[in-house]
């Protein structure tokens, strides 16, 4: 696929101040995401890896990495490839909700775990089984960001009692005083046994997700039942894992609290999902905000600051593989990073994550590890789509600070530094047979949508502007702002033609 398919195969074509981040993101796009996208295995099929060979021809993830590429792919506009997918992993539930891990056709067993007749693998090889609370939250975020993208009613009723069952299988794995089982959640060397702190935070996501899923189709008994989970995992988390200046890393069941590996994705995870209490972010934030030693030989995200002090006892397997920086850890770091506004660091970690690609002709490894002349060895394949593929979802949501809302209104709320405010960004966005072009500027935002249907937009601008008189022009005419909180709202009308807007702010 020529580079020049962007234009053709994607949602999407970025307007950036800096070059390179659009190269990397275009890239990423179709050298790796939809590279890794295989019709002839079926419709709806993608690999994890852009060679389509990593980790097995024909192989599927569906947790995790699943959950990465359905959110990648729908900024691409692969809307259908991602349903069918959905479809194909939904067929591997159990009726108590347990989705795989993975699904391996042809495969009986991996290091000595067996794989069930239809080829998925519902036990992780690693002793502990640390996986076990990843494959419902991803599904229930797998179908959040479905439904907000296409806004279909009917698909999200007919799943609903499938996503729900996933949403039991992880009420399952909850004690009574609010700990998720798992043993890790996305990683697996060190073990993180037995209740793993970032399981906490986005298990915490995934039932506050399926609870107002639920609520949108009024299924209101569900609602309440989830929310509560949701709180009281959140409550024992506040209290039981914070240590006084940060977060546990886990919580081993003969062991006691472990917190001694200095700040961990932990952190980030509590900001980054808002479970984390707002006297807490302040003694947290300022730790994390600048610590060069999550990056490890200067490639974002470890997963602690001090992995050299793991004890051969957290090893449920000699290696020590997740000693890594990793993309799942960058994305949760970004993620925080835009709850806190902070652009500047979001803008300096993509630049970082682009640099790997660009020096790896735009392919993206695995696994990063710090070697001992300040720079980093590599592991894993070489084609891994993990980078990529959040490379493609930070732009998105955290830098141009797009999100769907279940109602169909998009909210833009960009995270940029002040140098990107004062040169200029945007992007043209397509969704649903709607385009919109939008430019950001250090004054105004201006753009154009055209559609089937009239759209509201919640647009945030710059956050280093001190004004707050705003003018909003739609069409040519003067119309009178509306403000929610810190947003100005505004109605563009389906027109024949595009519809023109602009929002200055005024001096």
């Amino acid at each position: 696929m020529d580079i020049q398919d962007i234009k053709r195969h994607s949602s999407n074509t970025l307007n950036l101040p800096d070059p390179e981040i659009v190269e990397a993101y275009e890239r990423a796009a179709v050298q790796n995401v939809l590279a890794a996208v295989n019709n002839e295995i079926f419709f709806g099929y993608w690999s994890v890896c852009a060679d389509g060979q990593g980790f097995g021809y024909g192989n599927t993830y569906p947790s995790l990495d699943g959950h990465q590429m359905t959110d990648a792919l729908l900024w691409l506009g692969q809307t259908e490839i991602v349903k069918a997918n959905w479809d194909y992993v939904r067929s591997f539930q159990k009726p108590n909700g347990q989705l795989p891990i993975a699904i391996l056709p042809g495969i009986k067993e991996i290091r000595g775990v067996p794989v069930e007749q239809n080829g998925g693998l519902y036990k992780h090889w690693v002793p502990g089984d640390p996986l076990r609370a990843l494959g419902s939250t991803t599904y229930i975020q797998n179908a959040d960001v479905i439904f907000r993208y296409t806004q279909d009613q009917n698909w999200l009723i007919s799943q609903l009692p499938s996503i729900n069952l996933a949403a039991d299988f992880l009420a399952s794995l909850v004690t009574p005083e609010g700990f998720v089982k798992g043993a890790g959640y996305y990683v697996e060397r060190p073990t993180r046994i037995e209740y793993d702190g970032v399981a906490q935070c986005y298990s915490v996501d995934a039932f506050q997700r399926v609870s107002v899923l639920n609520r949108w189709i009024g299924e209101n008994q569900a609602v309440q039942r989830y929310q509560e989970f949701a709180d009281r995992i959140a409550e024992n988390f506040r209290r039981n894992f914070w240590v006084g200046d940060h977060f546990a890393e886990y919580i081993h069941p003969q062991r006691g609290i472990i917190a001694n590996h200095g700040l961990t994705d932990v952190d980030w995870a509590a900001i980054a999902t808002g479970v984390a209490s707002p006297e807490q972010i302040a003694i947290l934030w300022p730790q994390l905000k600048d610590e060069q030693r999550f990056y490890y030989g200067g490639m974002p995200t470890g997963i602690a600051t001090h992995p050299e002090t793991y004890e051969d006892w957290e090893f449920s397997v000699p290696d020590r593989h997740d000693l890594a920086a990793m993309g799942r850890v960058w994305y949760t770091e970004c993620w925080a990073r835009a709850r806190m506004g902070d652009g500047e660091g979001i803008v300096n970690s993509i630049r970082r994550v682009c640099k790997a690609g660009r020096d790896n002709g735009y392919y993206w490894w695995e696994r990063y590890y710090p070697d001992d002349k300040g720079g980093y060895t590599t592991g894993g394949p070489n084609t891994y789509c993990e980078y990529p593929a959040n490379l493609i979802r930070i732009i998105q949501r955290f830098l141009l600070g797009i999100e769907f809302q279940l109602d169909g209104t998009i909210v833009i709320t960009p995270t940029a530094p002040a140098e990107f405010w004062q040169s200029g960004f945007g992007q043209r966005l397509s969704w649903r047979g709607q385009t919109l072009f939008y430019q950001c500027g250090e004054s105004q935002v201006t753009g154009n949508f055209s559609g089937t249907q009239s759209q509201r937009l919640y647009l945030r601008i710059n956050r280093h502007s001190r004004s707050t008189e705003i003018q909003v022009i739609i069409d040519g005419y003067l119309v009178s702002p509306k403000i929610q909180k810190d947003f100005i709202v505004i109605d563009l009308p389906y027109t024949k033609q595009p519809c023109n807007f602009e929002v200055r702010i005024l001096s």
